[in-house]
């Protein structure tokens, strides 16, 4: 069993937790059903994401992903091949301006080391998503000691990427030391230890774009 496998009962909890608040968040902002919601995913990974939401509901032509790397676009045209895939760099989304309802960009930016390449990526999602759309950021909100390469992603550097955008965020998934052992051995311990902050390893960041001209977003 993989480290980060969905049949790891800790990650299991970890990925339930995140797509409550998902979809919490698609209903608290007026999405009922996804039938006509275009989705966007920076950073799609091997497209879990996109094909959750087929799963809800989207129509696989309405569900894009892109990711820099080749093999998890080749992953996810095998795996779901009615979903377009780009290959290439976020921030240069090959996509129509205004043209998404929804973009996502989970455990995108604590991978991206350049300011400027992350402020470049914010620009494009901003600029793919309709006036009134959402941008959902979910993002590791502490440093991983056992990997220096993943920085951690706090509000400030939400605000930084995405100047004018109204932002809300909050505190989620257990640490995953913490989580993967309770999820084999005590999984009913992964709700009450969630509650407190400090053991909370991710933030939720959700952005509206607003009806403003695009020039004010360069």
């Amino acid at each position: 069993m993989g480290r980060h496998s969905i049949l790891d009962p800790g990650n299991l909890l970890i990925i339930q937790e995140r797509e409550r608040l998902l979809l919490r968040t698609l209903r608290r902002h007026g999405i009922r059903a996804l039938d006509d919601v275009r989705v966007f995913e920076a950073g799609c990974a091997g497209g879990y994401n996109l094909r959750q939401m087929v799963q809800w509901g989207a129509r696989p032509e309405n569900v894009v992903g892109m990711d820099l790397s080749e093999e998890s676009v080749a992953y996810c045209r095998e795996h779901a091949p009615s979903i377009p895939v780009h290959c290439g760099s976020a921030a240069a989304i090959p996509e129509a301006d205004r043209s998404f309802d929804i973009a996502f960009a989970f455990t995108l930016f604590s991978s991206v080391p350049d300011d400027d390449v992350a402020r470049g990526i914010g620009r494009e999602l901003v600029r793919i998503v309709r006036p009134g759309g959402l941008i959902l950021v979910y993002d590791m909100r502490r440093s991983n000691p056992r990997n220096p390469a993943v920085r951690r992603v706090g509000r400030d550097d939400i605000r930084r990427w995405f100047p004018n955008c109204p932002l809300r965020t909050q505190s989620l998934t257990l640490l995953p030391p913490l989580a993967r052992p309770d999820g084999r051995h005590a999984p009913f311990l992964y709700a009450p230890l969630g509650m407190i902050p400090l053991l909370r390893s991710h933030g939720w960041h959700v952005l509206r774009r607003p009806a403003s001209p695009i020039s004010e977003f360069a």
